[in-house]
């Protein structure tokens, strides 16, 4: 996420990054639905919420919860919050009762879901670069969980297998050099599929650009099984720091790439097709070549698998040009089926600019966040979620913040949750009423994890959040 933000062609980050100062150093425990037909790729159990987006399809789409309903979530508490060592710009993932949530200062956390205590911590590193702004980043990515492993991105140049329980190392694999004069960091969440797992590989803030990539690892060893980059061995960018969307039943993989030194390096700037097995690229769609070569007009959206009333299957991915883009997943090349307005454009995501906010999708509606509309008329407004219609990109209704939306959006049973700015909210699926609000301390960028009848997030003051119904 905060790759973009700090990217060598963006403007400076400015206040918001005055938040990400003075953190306590030691954690501190403060207070103590699936329409017939439609088949996703779920990870764990469907009361769980075991990788970044909840599935394989990049959805967000809490199948099998049913506490959560336009009825009940006015009731929402908050049942507590935890102090963490450094900001939180990670998404949690929940399984057996724990939470698992990375922070900024390097530690990847288990917290009990149910009082918030500290289980286990591990310290996985940092990366520090000057060229970049903050020059100091710890964990970024969210874990997919297997069985008893947790499998994520450290915070320096190491992609980590942890024991769920102890939080202790089972293996660890180097994916680049993120010295500053290598330039890589992994703010990929990992997905596993076709029994292996899949990561991407990219940049810091694009000072300097390593050579982006796909990986497959093994998930018993880690050693690095396939590599599949994105622009010629020559050449560097095109990174992953996004996350990829897998299609099961067809073993393809999606992904959206990132900036390079021109528009015509490569894979960069696209949405690209792999296989499964072979990890080889299939099909692919660039965005068009902008005059202005200073245009940072990378893809800062996962991809996310849907249907239409039809029944084809499409990909989409919010751009930041501000468009939401959508695929026939069988023919990329073709270009897009459709594009829907939901931002202004521009590189600055923190200031209301372009969509990186992943969407969800409920079986019938597209739930897109992303900054100001292009339609607004007032300056308070930063930030939106869109209901979108998957047949042609139609606008059903729009939701306004007065921050950017810029973590993923996520649905459980007629429920939107979405974060604008300090703002978590819960909106009626069907019309974007608000069903009920609550202030973060700070910004939240990773997003809402829905499990077992509680939602769990994490904001750059280092809090972690859990919402129940009493």
């Amino acid at each position: 996420m905060w790759r973009s933000f700090a990217s060598r062609k963006s403007a400076s980050v400015g206040v918001l990054l005055l938040i990400l100062v003075c953190l306590p150093a030691v954690a501190q425990n403060i207070t103590g639905s699936n329409p017939a037909g439609r088949r996703r790729a779920l990870v764990g159990p469907a009361n769980d919420w075991t990788k970044y987006c909840g599935s394989l399809s990049m959805d967000g789409n809490a199948d099998g919860e049913r506490i959560f309903s336009p009825a009940s979530v006015p009731g929402l508490q908050l049942l507590w919050s935890q102090k963490l060592s450094g900001p939180v710009a990670s998404a949690p993932s929940v399984a057996g009762g724990k939470v698992y949530v990375g922070d900024w200062a390097g530690f990847e956390w288990a917290l009990d879901s149910a009082t918030g205590n500290v289980i286990a911590s591990a310290d996985l590193g940092t990366t520090t670069s000057a060229n970049c702004n903050p020059s100091v980043v710890g964990i970024s990515s969210s874990p997919v969980i297997e069985g008893n492993v947790l499998y994520l991105a450290g915070g320096d140049d190491g992609f980590y297998a942890l024991d769920v329980d102890t939080l202790k190392i089972i293996w660890r694999q180097s994916l680049g050099d993120n010295s500053a004069a290598g330039g890589y960091y992994g703010w990929c969440s990992p997905a596993i599929a076709g029994g292996k797992v899949l990561q991407g590989i990219s940049s810091n803030c694009d000072n300097p650009f390593p050579r982006g990539a796909l990986a497959s690892l093994d998930r018993t060893t880690g050693e690095v099984l396939q590599t599949t980059y994105f622009v010629p061995e020559d050449l560097v960018g095109g990174g992953i720091w996004t996350s990829p969307a897998v299609d099961t039943d067809h073993r393809k993989i999606f992904v959206t790439t990132g900036s390079a030194h021109s528009f015509a390096d490569g894979d960069a700037f696209s949405m690209v097709r792999l296989d499964l097995d072979t990890l080889l690229i299939e099909d692919r769609w660039k965005l068009p070549a902008n005059p202005d070569e200073t245009w940072d007009a990378d893809w800062g959206s996962s991809p996310t698998l849907f249907t239409d009333a039809a029944g084809r299957e499409l990909v989409g991915a919010g751009q930041k040009d501000g468009g939401y883009y959508a695929f026939d997943r069988n023919n990329l090349a073709r270009g897009p089926v459709w594009v829907a307005p939901i931002a202004i454009k521009g590189e600055v995501p923190q200031n209301g600019e372009g969509t990186l906010s992943t969407a969800a999708f409920d079986g019938t509606t597209l739930f897109v966040g992303g900054g100001r509309p292009p339609d607004s008329v007032d300056d308070s407004v930063l930030g939106a979620v869109t209901a979108v219609s998957p047949a042609d990109g139609t606008i059903l209704w729009r939701h306004t913040f007065n921050g950017p939306v810029i973590a993923p959006v996520s649905f459980a049973n007629g429920v939107v949750f979405a974060v604008g700015g300090k703002s978590v909210v819960a909106l009626d699926a069907s019309n974007g009423a608000v069903l009920w609000s609550f202030e973060m301390k700070s910004l939240g960028f990773g997003g809402v994890a829905i499990a077992r009848g509680r939602a769990f997030i994490g904001d750059l003051f280092g809090n972690v959040y859990a919402f129940g119904i009493r």
